[in-house]
């Protein structure tokens, strides 16, 4: 129940958000209709209107069905289950509220094509050639700052904390992955839309300094959830909670940076509007595909400016644009990888055996494997104490990995909480708690450990 809270809190408004992004396409804005370039007369058009009513009634039915999957997971008591249908959902929901755009988009060109509306592309290529490469806004020591920050707290803390200082790493490493994309923003070339250079450089500017600020703050931002991490994990008390509740926070508040820079953005855009005299190819529709991927080979702009929604966008025929679009393939193939696993892991039992006179815990693969010799202590229990994950497995049936006892530190967990009986044992200086597949294999491993011991 508890997953399902925080999916219908953060993932369940992606829904209405998406739909409300696609259902302003159906308005004229802006000289366009559907990403397509229109003028005004065309729209009072029957068949543009045909195209309209079409667009609405699919945008319908799709919501509908899309904002009523979710509900299958309060029937469902499985957390692999439940899990794998909000991925499913949210892969699906953002590719099949694209799909009457696109739609629309294509039906809009087809009519454009038959009325003998396009003229003939331009081949020519314009290229700002003065200070050509040398608009740069990014300065070294205000992201060197932050970024040392993060990197020494996680280095200080690993010999403390080592499974918080690995998180922490990865989450540092984020923010020079952050810095990449910075840098590379701020070396794109300068957008031509004059042929007054001097408009140029300094329409290019503004949006780079947007750009660049941006990024600053998501590098601070990635920081202090790297300070906060490192600082709950000295606490003994609801640690879980208290990381889910960061991670939640950080990404709220990583979304709610960019509504300010997209904002500005669009003042700069309006600023500018007057100013455009040229046309280097991203006002042809059929440089879009279904209005929102941008491909021209011809363009040497790697970041383009959005037709659906607000942002930007990569030139799919660039190098970053195909690089892009294999990493969207290879995200979209693990995924499915990702849910697979956690459906074993749920449905897979848990099974403990001595072996070679060690004590083996499998499941998929083996776990533990620890000798004889170095377990003492041992007891069965019949009450589990109080305890939060600290990397691993929480689920119903499977708590498995290193969880954190107030008043007492880490220990380690392999068992099924269910259960009403419990292995436990002290080794090599660690606390486990174990489980077998049901009671009675418990308690045979219990016998048996205490016959050989």
């Amino acid at each position: 129940m508890f997953l399902n809270i925080i999916f219908f809190a953060t993932l369940y408004p992606v829904l209405f958000i998406i739909c409300i992004v696609f259902a302003l396409q159906n308005s004229y804005k802006d000289g366009m209709l559907f990403a397509v370039n229109m003028k005004r007369e065309w729209v009072e058009d029957e068949n543009v209107k045909a195209i309209q009513k079409r667009f609405k009634k699919e945008m319908i039915w799709y919501s509908l069905i899309l904002a009523i999957i979710p509900f299958s997971c309060l029937f469902i008591p499985y957390f692999s289950i439940q899990m794998t249908i909000w991925m499913v959902w949210l892969i699906g929901a953002i590719i099949m509220l694209t799909l009457p755009t696109i739609f629309a988009n294509n039906r809009l060109k087809q009519w454009k094509l038959k009325m003998g509306y396009y003229e003939e592309q331009s081949a020519e290529r314009y290229v700002e050639l003065k200070n050509a490469g040398t608009v740069r806004c990014m300065h070294f020591l205000p992201f060197f700052v932050p970024l040392a920050i993060g990197t020494v707290a996680v280095i200080a803390v690993i010999p403390f904390a080592k499974v918080m200082g690995i998180f922490c790493l990865i989450g540092a490493a984020s923010g020079y992955i952050f810095l990449l994309v910075a840098i590379w923003t701020d070396r794109q070339p300068v957008q031509v839309i004059s042929s007054n250079s001097d408009i140029n450089i300094n329409y290019t500017r503004a949006k780079k300094r947007i750009w660049k600020n941006m990024w600053l703050c998501a590098i601070w931002l990635n920081t202090a959830l790297i300070l906060f991490l490192i600082l709950v994990s000295f606490m003994q008390k609801q640690v879980g909670f208290i990381y889910l509740a960061g991670m939640i926070v950080f990404i709220i508040l990583l979304a709610a940076m960019c509504i300010p820079a997209i904002v500005i953005l669009g003042r700069v855009e309006k600023a500018y509007e007057d100013k455009h005299d040229l046309n280097g190819g991203i006002e042809d529709d059929r440089n879009w595909i279904g209005g929102m991927l941008y491909y021209n080979p011809k363009d040497p702009h790697t970041i383009v400016d959005k037709r659906v929604g607000i942002g930007t966008t990569v030139n799919m025929a660039s190098k970053a644009g195909k690089g892009t679009i294999l990493f969207i393939i290879i995200a979209l193939l693990m995924l499915p990888l990702v849910c697979v696993w956690v459906i074993a892991e749920e449905f897979t039992p848990i099974h403990l055996e001595i072996e070679n006179q060690s004590l083996c815990a499998e499941q998929i693969r083996t776990d533990y494997e620890i000798s004889l010799d170095d377990l003492d202590d041992v007891e069965i229990l019949t009450k589990l104490p109080n305890w939060s994950r600290v990397n691993g497995t929480g689920m119903e049936t499977l708590e498995k990995g290193t969880f954190k006892i107030s008043g007492e530190g880490e220990c380690q967990v392999f068992l099924n909480p269910q259960n009403k009986k419990f292995l436990y044992f002290t080794a090599n200086g660690k606390n486990y708690y174990m489980s077998g597949i049901d009671d009675t294999e418990t308690e045979e491993i219990y016998q048996e450990i205490m016959n050989q011991k």
